[in-house]
């Protein structure tokens, strides 16, 4: 089925997959690296535990949960582009840790896996990339085992309005205005991620889609003043 949205996001980040952790680095004010540790430590894996990363992108999440898991677990990581997972694998062999991971071209609406495959899936600031969050999270539910854990981590509205002032202006001002310094590529990609951001959901819409798909105990965490949420809840 033709998707625009689908179309329109893999053909943005096709063009950037070398440069993409310096954006997130830049958006994330340095804390991405923080935000993943607490996703990780929510997900509750045991070492034995198959892990699904969805929108793995360049695989910075895939790569922390290969570092937690023993050589009887591994980890598997979806995303819609092509060029980013061959920079995730290649990424991810130069660490020695690209046989841990297991990477495959999917679409986060469908995912090409069983029913209860995985201990545990996650969705890491890309939710507001998907064209369905809702179809996106019942496969994630789909698949995971019962009693794991569905989390996602994405950008969020800050509710302190003295610091909603400053972070609007630097996504939608300062940062795309840097990123076409750089190339044409960047200042595209980096407005998109500044919109997107602005018309995200909040963290307790996030936690209701969790539970429409039956996921229980569905919290909202807010981090870093509130720039990104941390969603997760458990499958019955």
């Amino acid at each position: 089925m033709f998707d625009p949205k689908a179309r329109y996001v893999r053909s943005l980040f096709s063009k950037v997959p070398l440069e993409y952790d310096i954006l997130l680095g830049l958006l994330s004010f340095a804390q991405d690296r923080r935000w993943r540790a607490y996703v990780v430590s929510r997900t509750g894996q045991k070492r034995n535990d198959r892990i699904l990363d969805v929108a793995t992108g360049t695989g910075l999440l895939a790569a922390d949960f290969a570092r937690v898991v023993s050589p009887n677990g591994f980890v598997v990581g979806v995303d819609l582009t092509l060029s980013m997972l061959k920079t995730a694998r290649w990424r991810l062999q130069a660490r020695n840790i690209g046989d841990r991971v297991d990477w495959v071209l999917a679409r986060a609406e469908n995912l090409p896996f069983r029913d209860d495959s995985f201990g545990s899936a996650s969705i890491s600031l890309a939710l507001r990339n998907v064209s369905s969050a809702q179809l996106t999270f019942r496969e994630m539910s789909r698949t995971t085992v019962p009693g794991g854990v569905v989390i996602s981590l994405d950008f969020a509205r800050p509710r302190n309005h003295v610091f909603q002032v400053f972070y609007y202006d630097y996504l939608l001002g300062l940062f795309p205005f840097f990123g076409r310094m750089v190339s044409e590529a960047w200042g595209r990609t980096l407005s998109y991620l500044g919109r997107s951001i602005l018309r995200a959901r909040t963290g307790d819409q996030i936690a209701g889609l969790l539970r429409e798909e039956g996921l229980v105990d569905a919290v909202s965490v807010p981090l870093t003043a509130g720039i990104v949420c941390a969603v997760y809840g458990t499958k019955r």
